[in-house]
């Protein structure tokens, strides 16, 4: 949402002024914030966290055996 509200308005200070009248509290979003989302937004086509590549746990009997 933040993504298409700057996208509309072309500008990071209005962006964090509307959010900031949405979430009355919450404090404006800062500068950087906004543009790291949309930086994200740019690089992946969405704002969510990238899937972690981690290597599969592996479990051979040599290595358990050696375990217990």
């Amino acid at each position: 949402m933040i993504v298409e509200v700057y996208i509309n308005m072309g500008s990071i200070k209005e962006t964090s002024e509307i959010f900031g009248s949405m979430f009355l509290g919450k404090g404006l979003l800062v500068k950087r914030a906004i543009q790291v989302l949309i930086k994200k937004w740019h690089a992946m086509g969405s704002v969510t966290n990238a899937p972690k590549r981690r290597p599969p746990s592996v479990c051979m009997p040599e290595v358990t055996d050696d375990v217990r």
